[in-house]
């Protein structure tokens, strides 16, 4: 799966966002003037990582997306996977759970970067919420889970994503790459 992934999606994702963001890219040269190419590369990444997202979530079974599904699924009850491990047994969804923290440490990395309004844990919090959220409610409408214990993994993932950043923020807050990065020049 995860080779799967770096050797044939993470090539489409990087093109994607090459495409996207060549219009913000000529956009912010005219309005900002030359940015450093870190920084470029760092909103950049953020768009690949979005996009990332986006197909683990909604696009990577390869299933067709349908409104009109046969069936609906919505779990409102938060950890009930601890008494109630379905049918994929327990170490399935532990596996399930650790991927949905995973998924979303880059995200709650680069959000704060590249937006200097995100700076603060709560609103970097509420922002990967919000997104997930999202994403949660179209898959309801596409057939496939809507469940609140993914949208408090992936919120506690880039939250331990925030917190890497600040850890990063203090050992290179001092150096120009970081700055640059960062935006604070």
């Amino acid at each position: 799966m995860i080779l799967f992934y770096l050797l044939m999606v993470l090539p489409v994702v990087a093109v994607f966002s090459l495409i996207i963001y060549l219009p913000v890219f000529c956009l912010n040269k005219k309005k900002y003037g030359k940015k450093p190419f870190i920084r470029h590369l760092a909103i950049y990444s953020l768009i690949g990582v979005v996009l990332s997202i986006l197909y683990a979530t909604i696009l990577i079974n390869g299933r067709d997306i349908t409104f009109h599904p046969g069936y609906y699924l919505l779990n409102l009850i938060p950890f009930v996977w601890v008494k109630e491990t379905y049918v994929m047994g327990a170490a399935k969804m532990v596996e399930q759970l650790l991927m949905n923290i995973i998924m979303l440490i880059p995200l709650g990395f680069i959000l704060p970067i590249v937006f200097p309004s995100l700076r603060k844990w709560w609103k970097t919090g509420l922002c990967i919420m919000a997104f997930i959220l999202g994403i949660e409610v179209f898959q309801y409408f596409i057939g496939r889970s809507a469940d609140i214990d993914d949208l408090i993994m992936n919120t506690l993932g880039g939250l331990i994503g925030y917190a890497i950043m600040k850890i990063c923020n203090r050992c290179f807050g001092r150096k120009t790459w970081w700055k640059n990065v960062c935006n604070i020049l």
